[in-house]
């Protein structure tokens, strides 16, 4: 496996806030000390990574199976990828504790007046999407980008876009004393990026590997405020197009993680440790499960499309043709977004919509002081699966 660099710490001073010192316990302020130990990253820009030959096999079959799965996207008669980038970034969100169902966030797609955290949700799905059309090189205010647009009004960046003060996980909010991890410095996040980007473009490491270490070694680095998890597995995502592995389609990774998240955080500890092994393992398997639901969810889409063709009784060129396979793409529609990507009237589009309604594609909800949209029910169901917790398994490549 060969060896591989593990994180190192430096001392920095601590500035204790009397307030907070008066709002704390006895017990908190003899914790909270005049200095405190801060991660400093391992340089890696230089390093190549080769696994044992049995999971370098593992991963090399795996490759294959995610080109030719992306191959295969150019066949279908709808938008597989902007399904599984809902499934991705539902899952990335619940990673971090933040869940809403499939018809909230694609209501919040639509309009302001929906549920807060799926809002956050569909903010994830803009910024996967800005993160799967950055050009390579991968560079630094494009991973400033994708996050800005994933916090939205929440800005908690300095003008370089990352942090600019102190952050740790675990422990509580008075101080980074007792925390499970604290980063680097703030100071040290500009190098320690520009350190990672020279290993993602120049490593000779495969590119499941490559996406694994590149991916724990953003975490350590931890260059925001709030963001870092999401921002990192959406970066994913653009490493895979960039290495010309998935050039058109997205996949539920984060589906594959959020299977177990306690093997997930483990892996990246051991990561900091000085051991990629378990985090490579980890990112195969997510992608072993995504592939799974990428294909169940083809086939079920493919074909529910099929039946709901059967039914439809307008004339060639009508419409109601185009209207599935723009609800597979938002499964949460009004008659502005129909008349829209439909290049139709308003007028017409909601004669479609209340033809559709006929059919049974669709039901209207809300109210005329919230809007009238219209769901399709059947394509819900579907991503609330591909989205959630209940997983797909198989036997390992």
């Amino acid at each position: 496996m060969g060896s591989w660099p593990a994180i190192t710490f430096e001392t920095l001073l601590w500035q204790r806030n009397r307030d907070d010192l008066m709002l704390a316990s006895k017990t908190r302020r003899r914790r909270i000390r005049s200095t405190y130990e801060a991660a400093i990253p391992a340089s890696i820009g230089s390093l190549a990574h080769q696994p044992p030959i049995d999971l370098a096999a593992r991963l090399n079959r795996l490759e294959l199976e995610l080109v030719r799965f992306d191959e295969r996207q150019r066949e279908l008669g709808f938008d597989l990828p902007a399904l599984l980038l809902r499934s991705e970034s539902s899952a990335s969100s619940h990673i971090e504790n933040l869940t809403s169902s499939v018809r909230n966030v694609a209501l919040a797609q639509l309009t302001a007046t929906a549920p807060h955290n799926a809002e956050y949700i569909a903010r994830n799905i803009a910024a996967m999407r800005k993160a799967l059309a950055v050009p390579a090189p991968l560079d630094l205010p494009s991973i400033a980008a994708i996050h800005d647009i994933l916090m939205g009004d929440e800005p908690d960046a300095g003008d370089s876009g990352f942090r600019t003060e102190q952050v740790w996980i675990g422990g509580t909010n008075l101080s980074p004393h007792g925390a499970t991890f604290v980063p680097p410095s703030h100071e040290r996040i500009v190098p320690a990026l520009e350190d990672l980007l020279g290993f993602i473009e120049h490593s000779p490491t495969s590119p499941i590997a490559l996406v694994a270490i590149a991916h724990a070694q953003f975490e350590t680095i931890h260059p925001f405020t709030d963001g870092n998890g999401r921002t990192g597995r959406a970066l994913m995502h653009t490493m895979l197009r960039q290495c010309e592995v998935l050039s058109h389609a997205t996949l539920p990774i984060s589906a594959g993680l959020l299977a177990s998240v306690s093997e997930y955080h483990a892996a990246l500890d051991a990561y900091r440790e000085g051991n990629p092994q378990p985090i490579v393992e980890q990112v195969a398997k997510a992608h072993e499960l995504a592939l799974d639901v990428g294909h169940h969810l083809a086939a079920s889409i493919r074909k529910l499309l099929d039946r709901w063709d059967g039914a439809i009784t307008e004339r060639a060129g009508s419409s109601m043709w185009r209207l599935p396979a723009l609800l597979v793409q938002q499964p949460v529609v009004d008659v502005a977004y129909v008349a829209r990507h439909l290049d139709i009237t308003d007028r017409a589009a909601l004669d479609v919509l209340k033809r559709a309604t006929d059919y049974g594609f669709v039901r209207p909800m809300g109210n005329a002081r919230r809007g009238i949209f219209y769901q399709a029910d059947e394509i819900i169901d579907l991503l609330e699966v591909a989205a959630g917790e209940r997983r797909l398994r198989r036997s390992p490549l």
